[in-house]
């Protein structure tokens, strides 16, 4: 369902958190109140190895899901394949050599989400992502990865997925350890019914979410042949199909647009948006798969 036609609230979250439990500098406790004090609704904590679970210090404005991050298994570069499960409580004992897909095929037993983590810092190629089932999707952005050598944006690893027929989803997140300034950076707003587990998880796993490093995304749709979506003030909009099918459309020098719209040739494949403001932050939807 278009989260955009939903109904339901939107919910702000961070899906990629480290705390002490692992190589971050905030506890978890001090974590979930940063948190908390900086707009967010829910948070999934994805210490190294380790299962942090504080969802019994949920509340009814706040909600907190366990997670964890795993790696195994390398790549022709010789980096691991590193993965976000969100919403476990049980932790596998799997070796480090671990074949990718065999790890991924376990954690799909016991956790709702598995997403690929920092495509771009790991040295991702295509040949070696197109493989996989069982992922949920890739993180789009990740703040840690850009202050700490620039390798934030991964939307050219998403579309070589998406125009070769993968039907993953864009997460925006931090990969927050306390350091680099890499804190409350990028997020997800999920559309929900209410701000419990089951139902962010739900909205998580079905795309009815949109990704942020800043800018607000007010809708998104494609209706009668014509892709069009609304946002806060930005430099650009930008509707992104397969391969050179897309439009983008831009501010007069200096000013801003908070609409664009695009008429579909029938060529696109897919189509998603997303949109830049004037200090370079972006937004993203999801796709819409046309074929």
């Amino acid at each position: 369902m278009n989260p955009f036609d939903k109904h339901g609230q939107w919910y702000k979250g961070a899906l990629h958190v480290h705390t002490t439990n692992s190589d971050g500098r905030r506890s978890p406790q001090d974590s979930m109140d940063a948190h908390r004090a900086h707009g967010y609704d829910f948070l999934s904590i994805t210490d190294h190895n380790t299962i942090t679970d504080l969802s019994a210090s949920s509340t009814v404005s706040f909600l907190n899901i366990p997670g964890v991050e795993v790696s195994y298994d390398r790549n022709a570069v010789g980096q691991s394949y590193h993965v976000c499960v969100i919403g476990t409580r049980t932790w596998l004992d799997l070796p480090k050599e671990t074949p990718i897909q065999q790890a991924l095929d376990r954690w799909a037993e016991v956790g709702a989400l598995r997403i690929l983590a920092h495509p771009y810092w790991s040295g991702m190629i295509t040949p070696e992502m197109l493989p996989l089932n069982q992922v949920t999707g890739l993180e789009v952005y990740n703040t840690s990865a850009d202050t700490d050598l620039g390798k934030a944006l991964a939307s050219v690893h998403w579309d070589d997925l998406l125009v070769r027929g993968k039907r993953w989803w864009g997460y925006a997140v931090d990969d927050t350890h306390g350091i680099d300034d890499d804190e409350f950076g990028a997020w997800v707003w999920a559309k929900a019914d209410k701000l419990d587990e089951t139902a962010i998880l739900a909205a998580l796993l079905a795309g009815e979410f949109y990704a942020s490093s800043g800018p607000e995304i007010y809708d998104y749709r494609i209706e009668h042949d014509v892709a069009y979506m609304r946002c806060s003030p930005c430099r650009c909009i930008n509707l992104i199909g397969h391969t050179q099918w897309g439009r983008q459309r831009h501010a007069a020098r200096g000013g801003t647009i908070t609409e664009a719209e695009f008429k579909l040739t029938g060529n696109e494949g897919y189509l998603r948006a997303e949109c830049v403001d004037v200090e370079g932050y972006r937004a993203w939807t999801n796709p819409v798969f046309l074929s």
